[in-house]
């Protein structure tokens, strides 16, 4: 009796072991077998626009064979895409009034022209210098050629032929700087204010 009941456990034992190693093969069979998540793609950071660069370069400006502006750079970049834009390091524009004199010059540290050289925007150690000798600085200008106006949002100095200092926050200008006004912060200096102020001859501004 005892002989045959140690045949049966052992019988037991072997079928209980047989049952496990079947149930860890069944596991393992489905762990492999279970799909793979894809994986999302990851774009590439810095996408590149394809452009043209140009070393030492000039542009100019005519309308009806008289030359209005001419653009000079020592870097120009333009993208590849025909957007109308370039962007130039540093920027030295010449302005012409219609006899062909210089009417302006124009320095910037930067500069990006666009819409067919239908407006641009300079910005740094922006200095401008008129035909009448008065001279504009700020760190940001922009020119709308369709509306003959130089804007800034940021302050701009402006120093008259006659000495005058005027600075403010918001230029509006006509392109010539015949008119101009300030939208805030307005400050300036005038020299000789009282014998310009009771001359009959002179105006203060």
């Amino acid at each position: 009796m005892s002989m045959i009941t140690s045949i049966l456990s052992s019988s037991f034992e072997k079928y209980q072991r047989l049952r496990n190693l079947s149930a860890s093969v069944v596991l393992i069979a489905i762990i492999g077998c279970a799909p793979k998540k894809d994986t999302l793609p990851v774009a590439d950071a810095e996408i590149k626009v394809p452009f043209q660069e140009f070393k030492n370069s000039t542009i100019q400006f005519y309308n009806n064979n008289t030359l209005q502006w001419k653009l000079q750079s020592e870097h120009m970049r333009k993208p590849i895409t025909d957007t109308g834009e370039i962007t130039m390091v540093p920027v030295r524009m010449t302005f012409y009034d219609s006899t062909g004199a210089v009417s302006s010059l124009v320095l910037a540290d930067s500069g990006i022209v666009k819409n067919q050289m239908e407006s641009y925007k300079i910005w740094g150690e922006v200095y401008i210098k008129t035909k009448d000798t008065m001279e504009i600085r700020s760190h940001k200008l922009y020119w709308y050629k369709d509306r003959k106006k130089v804007v800034s949002d940021t302050f701009v100095q402006i120093v008259t032929k006659k000495g005058d200092q005027l600075r403010g926050k918001g230029l509006d200008a006509t392109e010539d700087f015949s008119r101009f006004s300030f939208a805030s912060d307005v400050k300036g200096r005038f020299p000789d204010f009282k014998r310009r102020v009771e001359s009959k001859d002179e105006n203060v501004f």
